[in-house]
């Protein structure tokens, strides 16, 4: 987790950056002395507001701010989503197989799934070809026709005269299909031919009459097209607000879950979610219940609005879910798995279209006002440090002043460490309270400023574990005011000013 985000809700280094910042004082810059001396260095004032803590947010993570300054802390997951060509594979035929045609009408099959009805498709490709033998000598006349496949309203068909009569096997052009509509009847696309000897003017039949479909794909459907579920991606939305949690509870007074659908079939689609769990920082998964876990109907354009998109918002709150007992204490991930299911009423007659460029789009995401409680919650991170610029002092004195407006005590511990992680020594003794929470009214609202000093000594042996120290390890506990009892809302423009000082004694 970075700093910033680590501070909006129970999460500060702040201690630390100020010792970061009394380190960067070089003890080489103070002249030498002969004689006991004491050295009073300001180091820094800072004011800082949540507001300029926002930034630095990983793409999946974001913060808005509602006009009464109340922080949300928004999560978003993958974008899961299926397009026309899930659909068009089961319909389009892609083979190159030969059908051979029986009589002189002659049903050509089309596998298509028995759910879908379709009324007609334009092709965006397809070619045809066909060939064919005849067991008369004489002069005939044929004629292939494809009665529900038409191009600007009329129907396909070509005649060829063989005035000596087969010779062999004819085999006939290659047709581009592109753009043709088709119109099967009981899932077929029908050939109808006629084979009419000239001589002895009668029909007859053909011999070895094989065509050939090559790579037939439609750019539009329209029909009842079906009800096979299409599933979507499963994904977890990681909250990395508990990255560094140890112990303690925090609680999200009102968290959501939103969904936003993109949606450009023409058909009705029924969003269901397969998995909705919370796991939390102790590692128990927690189901969302909810009417609308099976049933969170879509958008759809109309056969008028072919092209159009329609967007659907759906969020689960506390009024219609147990989000916020689920989501509300100490959440670290959500993970979830929708299905999309089409025609989810089975209603044959709602005929609907489809596009080779139609897709279904789902995004989920985590919405956490900053509106809750905190007790105990407690965090830590490790750094390096050097002190080897302070070698010289014989103690050293740190002064901390405070000004809070924001409902947030915080308690604090820097451990000092040596090469092997090993503790030489600690700052306070026990944990010290070194910013009191800002008080609030029975809204959650801040009333007024809370300050403290805390005045932080360090001298002797203590002081040389301390400068031999190699890393520091700060912990930080957090409560909001009361401990933990009142709701309160963190907003943008509450702020901490700091002020802090150090005092090193030097003797001869």
């Amino acid at each position: 987790m970075n700093n910033r985000a680590f501070l909006l809700f129970g999460g500060s280094l702040l201690l630390f950056g100020l010792l970061t910042l009394a380190a960067c004082n070089k003890f080489d810059d103070l002249e030498p002395v002969n004689y006991s001396a004491e050295f009073a260095i300001p180091l820094f004032q800072t004011t800082t507001s949540f507001e300029e803590l926002l930034e630095n947010f990983d793409e999946d993570t974001y913060v808005t701010i509602a006009e009464d300054n109340l922080i949300t802390l928004n999560y978003k997951g993958d974008i899961t989503a299926r397009t026309s060509d899930d659909l068009f594979s089961v319909i389009d035929q892609e083979g190159n197989l030969p059908f051979p045609i029986l009589d002189t009408v002659f049903a050509l099959p089309f596998n298509i799934p028995n759910s879908i009805d379709l009324d007609y498709g334009i092709l965006k490709s397809g070619k045809l070809q066909w060939w064919y033998e005849s067991q008369h000598d004489e002069p005939i006349t044929v004629t292939v026709e494809l009665p529900n496949a038409s191009f600007e309203g009329e129907s396909f068909s070509h005649t060829y005269t063989h005035s000596n009569g087969v010779n062999g096997s004819f085999f006939g052009p290659i047709f581009d299909l592109s753009e043709y509509r088709l119109e099967p009847i009981n899932d077929s696309l029908y050939v109808r031919y006629q084979a009419y000897r000239i001589n002895t003017q009668v029909n007859d039949t053909l011999t070895n009459f094989f065509m050939r479909f090559e790579d037939f794909r439609s750019s539009y459907v329209e029909g009842y097209l079906g009800d096979d579920i299409y599933e979507l991606d499963r994904d977890t939305i990681e909250i990395e607000f508990f990255d560094n949690w140890t112990q303690g509870d925090v609680y999200f007074a009102d968290p959501k879950i939103l969904m936003t659908v993109e949606n450009s079939f023409g058909f009705p689609v029924r969003g269901k979610a397969n998995i909705m769990d919370v796991i939390t920082v102790d590692g128990d998964v927690l189901e969302l219940e909810s009417p609308f876990v099976d049933s969170i109907d879509m958008a759809y354009p109309s056969l008028s609005e072919v092209g159009e998109v329609k967007y659907t918002y759906f969020s689960f709150t506390p009024e219609n879910s147990n989000i916020d007992i689920i989501l509300g204490s100490n959440p670290i991930a959500v993970d979830y798995e929708m299905d999309a299911l089409p025609n989810p009423d089975l209603d044959t007659s709602i005929r609907g279209f489809m596009t080779d460029s139609s897709f279904f789009k789902v995004q989920v995401e985590v919405e956490l006002p900053i509106y809750g409680t905190a007790r105990g919650f407690e965090a830590f991170e490790t750094f390096d440090v050097d002190f080897s610029a302070y070698d010289e002092a014989d103690e050293i004195e740190f002064k901390l002043i405070g000004d809070n407006g924001v409902p947030l005590e915080v308690g604090a511990q820097v451990l000092f460490l040596d090469d092997n992680g090993g503790v030489l020594d600690s700052l306070f003794t026990p944990s010290e309270i070194i910013l009191e929470a800002a008080p609030v009214d029975s809204e959650g609202d801040v009333t007024d400023i809370a300050s403290k000093t805390t005045f932080i000594p360090v001298a002797g042996e203590r002081l040389d574990r301390i400068l031999t120290s190699r890393q520091v390890q700060v912990r930080t506990a957090f409560s909001t005011y009361n401990d933990g009892q009142d709701l309160v809302r963190i907003t943008s423009t509450q702020s901490v000013n700091i002020r802090m000082g150090m005092k090193l004694g030097i003797e001869e």
